[in-house]
């Protein structure tokens, strides 16, 4: 389990999947009727399990997905608006092992640190999956530099991460997964450190060898139908 400046990640964190303990992609608990993950998931979604543990196979829940409504400007061709809400069809009680991210207030800058978590494969290629959830540090990058490796295929709406050595990166699995932002807030009185999931884990070109790409949220995005 990852941990930085004594905040760990597991409690926000979902899984999508076909049938039991079959990973499809991530998400992330929002509110307690609602979900966050990529639009290109979205296909045969039946379970939304919440692993409070952080283990793959030690599900908090497990609930039928009642609702699919993906971003109405989404485009499964350029993956633009990469986002959906999913509903599920019972109430999510909160507790100290389920809780909901903290939604962006702010925009992310170049070069800021982040860090983006799933159950997704430890190789590419390959099929070996975690026991528990992985996380990797990153930092930002600017779409002005990440052109400079996708050229016209970063969009408005797009956020681009890396690692300095290229080698800690999302994988197959962890689409829809979140993108955590570290945001430092000072009102005189104390300073605080909060992260905020500014996106969403969407597309890249292998894993660990350019960039990763997620759909960038923002308050307006989210409103497109959560209870």
């Amino acid at each position: 389990m990852k941990f930085w400046n004594g905040h760990d990640f597991k409690g926000r964190i979902s899984k999508l999947a076909t049938e039991p303990n079959k990973l499809q992609c991530g998400a992330v608990l929002i509110s307690n009727h609602s979900i966050l993950t990529a639009a290109h998931c979205l296909q045969n979604t039946g379970l939304v399990a919440l692993t409070g543990s952080g283990s793959h196979n030690q599900a908090s829940y497990e609930i039928p997905a009642s609702k699919q409504i993906k971003h109405p400007n989404y485009s499964s061709v350029y993956l633009t608006n990469d986002i959906a809400v999913l509903n599920v069809s019972k109430r999510i009680n909160y507790n100290s092992s389920v809780y909901p991210a903290i939604m962006p207030i702010k925009t992310p800058v170049n070069k800021a640190p982040s860090t983006v978590c799933g159950w997704g494969t430890i190789s590419y290629p390959g099929i070996e999956y975690p026991e528990d959830l992985n996380c990797a540090d990153n930092f930002i990058l600017d779409n002005t530099n990440c052109r400079s490796y996708y050229g016209s295929e970063i969009r408005a709406g797009m956020v681009c991460a890396m690692s300095n050595s290229f080698e800690e990166d999302a994988c197959t699995g962890d689409s829809g997964g979140p993108f955590f932002d570290w945001f430092s807030y000072d009102d005189s009185s104390y300073e605080a450190v909060t992260e905020e999931v500014v996106g969403l884990v969407s597309w890249g070109r292998g894993c660990g060898t350019q960039p990763g790409i997620a759909s960038k949220l923002k308050m307006i995005s989210l409103r497109i139908n959560i209870k």
